[in-house]
This record gives C-alpha cells, structure tokens and sequence, in this order.
C-alpha cells in the first residue's frame, strides 16, 4: 500500500479469511457474518419503507447514519466523512485549507483544539493549542455531535463563525468572531538565527515538505545547528515525517507500524545517502506537536541526534487509512500503531521533551519572579536588588561593541515575534552553548 498519512486507498477487503487449516470453521464464520448483514439489511428496508416521515429515511442517509453508529463505537481518529469533508480532507494533506483553519480532537463529548494552523483565521485571532471549544454560532457542543461541529465550522469564504473558547485560567469564555477564509499555507518556512545558526519551522506534514526543508538548509551558506521547530504541528502526512526524519540520520529505524496482526511489523528505516553533517539540532515541540511531529521527534531523540525541547506532546500514536466510498464520503480508518526506533508507544503518552521549557515564565523582573519566599501574613516579600537602592550609579559598556555582542545582540535582530519566544531563544541559547564548548577542529 502507499504510504502516506492517511495512507490512501480506494477499496477495503474484510472478507478474507486465513488459515487453510481452519476451514472447518470458516463457513459458519461466514453464516454468521451475512445473518448480521441480513438483519442491518432488513432494518434499514423496514425503517425505509414503513417509517411515518418518507423525507427523513432515504436510503444514502440510512446508510451514513449506520455507518457513523459504527465509527462512534471505536475510537476517536475513525469515522464517517461527509463528502464535502472528505474532499476537503484531500486538499489539506496539499497544503489547502478551508473554513477557520483549526485542527480539532473529539474527546469525551469536548472539541478540543489541537493547534490552529498558522496564518489562518483561528490563529490570527490568537485562538490557542488546548483550548475548548463549548459552542459554535451560540450551539452548545452537547447538543451536536462531533461530525456536525465539524461541518458547522466549515462554510463559503467571506461568512462569518463564532465560536465560544474555554481556556485554563480564565474565568469566562471567550468569543471569537472568524471569518472563513480558502488558504494555502505553505507548511515549511526558514531563516538564520545568526551567521550559522538556522531555524526551520514545519506547521503540517504536507506533499512538498522534506523537499522544502532540503531547499531551506541548502540555503544557508554554512550551519553549526539547527532549531527545528515543530510545535503546534498536528501531523500530516507520514511519508513526509519519514523523509525529514531521514535528512539527518544515517541508519537505523526511524519508525515501526503494527497493524492488526501484531506479527508483521512494518519499518521504515534511514539512509546514508542524502544526510546532513552532523551539526547540533533542538525539535521544539508542545502539546500541540501530534502525529508526524512526534514521529520526529521521537526517531531523532532515540538516535540521539537533536535535543528535543519545550513540553510534552499530544500523544496520537495510530495510523489512519483514507477510503473513499461511492457516494462521494469517506471512511477515515486506524489501521496500525506506530512506534519509535526503540520501540516505544506515544499513544496517548507523548513525547517528553529532554529540555522542559515554560512557554510562557514569569518575567524575570517581576515582583512574582523575584519573591523570596511567603512569609506568616500571607504578603510576599520583594527581594531586593541593586537597581531598587536610591542612588545607585548608572551602568555603562566599555565601548559600543560590547553591546552589541553575544545572545543579546543577535536575538536583537529577529523578527519582534520571535524575540519574546521563550522556547526559541532557549533553543538559541542552547545551540550556541554546544558552539562554545565544542573541541576545536584539528588542521590537517
């Protein structure tokens, strides 16, 4: 089959049996099977020929209601896919988004924001990884079921969503008013942090990622380390994450896959060819990082190739298959689990990061950063420092270049974004530790 995140098929044998051996059994085996068949076959004739309401029961929705009865009974990444949601579904794994642009998880009756895709609407209004959704265009989440909420969101670019947030530590829910757009968002983006530092930031896994990172390393003159930023990236398409993952690994496992049949593993593995020099790599990564991210993520921390920094990821470890139907709907299928190069499972676990980094810490100079402890009274104490004594004597550099030199200086130059990004700078900084502290090349 190909492999590809949703690894694609066009059809679906589960009739198979195996064993010659066994064929003793096989025929009441198939009985039993086609009298289920038989009795979902009658209750959808009855209920389409005899129910009150004529309009309410034609057949293809019968049929997608029974279907959907299924998905719902297994877990939460199989389901039925409306046609228009299946088409668009297509057109994402090409980097083509429509509705708001949130990528979303069912959870116990809650739609839970994963990550919102970048320069989407739900990210420009600063809708955030974690966030729950309670209700869409004033519609409580309770009284709609997944697959609803999922069309509601979507709609013709230019009309307006509004979408009710939950978000930890904040007493009241939030309103967002979105207009949808059509985007194409381009998955992979890069810059240089500092003359040999670079940065490379994968939102999705989509159709043309690993060749664009492979454009954007080629692009820099000379590299010492990496950041690979992969936070808030939802996952994408599987063969993208094995081909990144390849860049910078010369040998070895980079994932395992385990279908049904818990006897035939299947291993996509390294190659020398084609691999980056050995220089330092930091992954970002986040609660947000689900899927193909952790992929990554977890085949470059098992070789030992990159520090992975930030906090613990979303933890989907399972494959999905894309089965397109004759009506023009989907069937989203998990086929197989996956695992890393030393055999682990992120299902519903993640990734730990080696480095936990605070996205967002207190300020350093702030009352809360720099209490020294709570006394009796309940009334914090400010520890005192030299620019809280009167008079103190004003500070000045030895010469203009020492201003401009160090971490400080280069961060100077980034983008205003960027600068408050705690994760990346601690990345930055960690880099430029390995530069410091690396054994001086030998001249041959």
């Amino acid at each position: 089959m190909n492999k590809r995140t949703f690894f694609v098929a066009s059809a679906l044998s589960w009739t198979c049996i195996s064993g010659m051996g066994r064929a003793a059994e096989a025929p009441l085996q198939i009985e039993d099977r086609y009298k289920a068949l038989e009795s979902l076959a009658r209750g959808l004739y009855f209920i389409e020929s005899m129910y009150v309401d004529p309009k309410a029961v034609n057949p293809d929705f019968l049929v997608q209601k029974a279907l959907k009865g299924v998905t719902g009974s297994l877990d939460p990444h199989t389901t039925i896919m409306p046609k228009k949601a299946y088409e668009q579904l297509s057109l994402d794994t090409q980097g083509k988004f429509g509705g708001v642009g949130v990528i979303v998880s069912y959870e116990k009756n809650k739609i839970k924001i994963i990550a919102p895709m970048e320069g989407s609407p739900a990210w420009e209004a600063g809708i955030r990884s974690g966030d729950i959704i309670t209700a869409i265009d004033g519609k409580k989440i309770e009284d709609i079921n997944g697959e609803e909420a999922l069309d509601r969101m979507k709609g013709e670019v230019g009309t307006t969503l509004l979408l009710t947030i939950k978000r930890a530590n904040e007493p009241k829910d939030l309103q967002f008013k979105l207009v949808r757009k059509f985007i194409k968002v381009a998955s992979t983006r890069g810059q240089l942090l500092s003359d040999t530092i670079g940065y490379a930031r994968i939102s999705s896994f989509q159709e043309d990622s690993s060749e664009n990172l492979e454009k954007i390393l080629n692009g820099f003159k000379q590299i010492d380390g990496l950041v690979l930023d992969l936070r808030d990236n939802p996952g994408g398409l599987l063969d993208q994450a094995v081909k990144v993952s390849d860049l910078f690994l010369e040998s070895g496992v980079i994932v395992s896959t385990v279908g049904r049949d818990p006897k035939k593993v299947e291993r996509e593995f390294a190659h020398k060819n084609g691999t980056y020099p050995n220089f330092p790599i930091v992954v970002l990564v986040n609660s947000g990082s689900a899927s193909a991210s952790e992929i990554v993520a977890g085949a470059l921390q098992d070789h030992k190739r990159a520090l992975i920094m930030g906090s613990k990821t979303f933890g989907k470890g399972s494959v999905q298959t894309l089965i397109s139907l004759p009506n023009g709907s989907g069937l989203k299928l998990t086929i197989a689990r996956y695992y890393t190069p030393l055999e682990r499972s992120i299902q519903a676990i993640g990734i730990t990061p080696d480095i936990a980094v605070d996205a967002h810490p207190m300020d350093a100079d702030s009352d809360r950063a720099s209490q020294d402890r709570t006394p009796k009274d309940g009334k914090p104490t400010k520890r005192r420092k030299e620019s809280d004594l009167e008079g103190h004597i004003s500070a000045g550099d030895l010469s203009e270049l020492a201003k401009d030199s160090g971490i400080t200086g280069e961060i100077k130059n980034w983008p205003e974004a960027m600068k408050e990004d705690t994760e990346l700078k601690t990345a930055f900084s960690y880099l430029k530790g390995f530069k410091m502290f690396s054994p001086p090349k030998s001249k041959g």
